[in-house]
């Protein structure tokens, strides 16, 4: 047997590596697809009326409310007309003063005297209780009211002098000076 020589060459056991240049040539391209964009293509607001205003050229549809009133527009400024006003106007409603229905002074003091929610709060003030806000203002507005009414119709006893038993009191309400010190102001 003859004798061989080891080489470092492996032989052809694989694919043979090639270099870059050449693996982009063999390579197949890629199919080109479009692609799928996001919404519409710019302008294509403006470019699809022009389109449908094409297509609709003289027949009525449904109008762009961007364009704008197409009314003319006076340039030079007109006088203003003032409106006539007629000379015999008359006013359509009658004015006329309100009319408060007046009861009289005996009719309002029976509906203060018989007035409920009066005699709720008198008690409450006889049992020394405190009134405050609105209940406060309608005893007082319908005591002096009620006070009004007894001196119109001549029911208070302001004719009747004060017959105090208190001899403190009477002490108190005499002018000393005067029975001193004599007459002189």
């Amino acid at each position: 047997m003859t004798r061989q020589k080891k080489s470092r060459n492996a032989g052809d056991n694989g694919q043979r590596h090639l270099p870059a240049a050449e693996a982009r040539k063999l390579r197949q391209p890629k199919e080109e697809t479009k692609k799928k964009g996001a919404g519409k293509k710019s302008g294509s607001r403006n470019s699809v009326i022009e389109q449908q205003a094409e297509q609709l050229a003289g027949q009525s549809g449904p109008k762009d409310p961007r364009t704008g009133s197409k009314k003319p527009i006076a340039l030079v400024a007109e006088p203003v007309k003032a409106p006539q006003v007629k000379a015999d106007l008359q006013p359509k409603a009658r004015l006329s003063k309100a009319v408060v229905t007046g009861l009289s002074a005996a009719e309002e003091l029976t509906l203060i005297e018989n007035d409920a929610t009066l005699q709720q709060l008198l008690e409450r003030v006889e049992n020394n209780e405190i009134l405050t806000g609105k209940e406060a203002k309608y005893f007082n507005a319908k005591t002096a009211r009620l006070e009004q009414l007894l001196e119109e119709l001549g029911l208070t006893d302001n004719a009747v002098p004060d017959t105090d038993d208190d001899p403190l009191a009477q002490l108190e309400r005499t002018d000393w000076r005067k029975s001193i010190l004599g007459d002189e102001d």
